[in-house]
């Protein structure tokens, strides 16, 4: 299943130009779909885009996304709907969740733990310490791992999170601000934890994503450059 997340950033190309439009509301790319849009009617007059077909570019779990769209007014929104149930063909279109190495500073706060019934308040780490266990208001403070649109892994420093507990963070982007969310964690080995996010902006999610291709390009060029170097 495809979704756009509500206030996603959504690219109209036209033949003349291109719009930024917003998504209003959480929509899913499927059947007959339509999303419900926000953006400067000027510039979709201006582009010729209004009552046409034209390809729009929609962040979304699975990656960016290429499909045929109707611009069109209705009860006085703007809507993007699919013309006869028909999609363009997807251009970009990545598993879901594509992850990629991406190391960035972050700190939080759990805000609940997992059941205690059948788990051991200490455990210990590769080096062989004990870690306590992380229960609700432990400081958190680490880096990520790797960075994928649904979720982060991430290292801790002296604290162990149980599977199943719920965390506050804030990770630190490129240009100094803060992408806070808040995350389930999945799995763990030590202070190493898998999460998924619960609760984020789209626009952060769609930040971290774009990291996330980012590093997959720059992984790409330093491949074919020690290949042509070889030759």
């Amino acid at each position: 299943m495809t979704t756009v997340a509500a206030g996603s950033r959504l690219l109209v190309q036209g033949e003349q130009a291109s719009v930024v439009l917003r998504a209003l509301r959480a929509a899913q790319l499927e059947g007959g779909w339509s999303v419900a849009v926000l953006g400067d009617v000027a510039a979709l007059q201006a582009a010729g885009l209004t009552g046409r077909t034209a390809v729009v570019e929609f962040p979304t779990e699975n990656g960016p996304v290429r499909l045929d769209a109707e611009v069109v007014q209705a009860d006085g929104h703007f809507l993007l709907r699919a013309p006869g149930l028909r999609a363009a063909a997807i251009v970009e279109q990545r598993r879901e969740n594509v992850r990629a190495l991406v190391r960035l500073p972050l700190r939080g706060t759990v805000l609940a733990a997992a059941s205690t019934a059948s788990r051991p308040t200490t455990t210990r780490s590769q080096a062989g310490e004990d870690i306590a266990e992380a229960g609700p208001g432990v400081v958190l403070a680490g880096t990520t791992e790797s960075v994928s649109g649904g979720g982060i892994s991430l290292e801790l420093q002296g604290a162990d999170v149980a599977a199943g507990s719920t965390i506050y963070i804030e990770i630190g982007m490129p240009g100094g601000d803060l992408a806070p969310a808040v995350l389930t964690v999945l799995d763990h080995d030590g202070s190493t934890l898998r999460a998924q996010f619960v609760d984020i902006s789209p626009l952060d999610r769609e930040r971290l994503v774009r990291l996330v291709f980012t590093r997959q390009r720059a992984e790409l060029a330093e491949r074919r450059h020690e290949v042509e170097s070889r030759r």
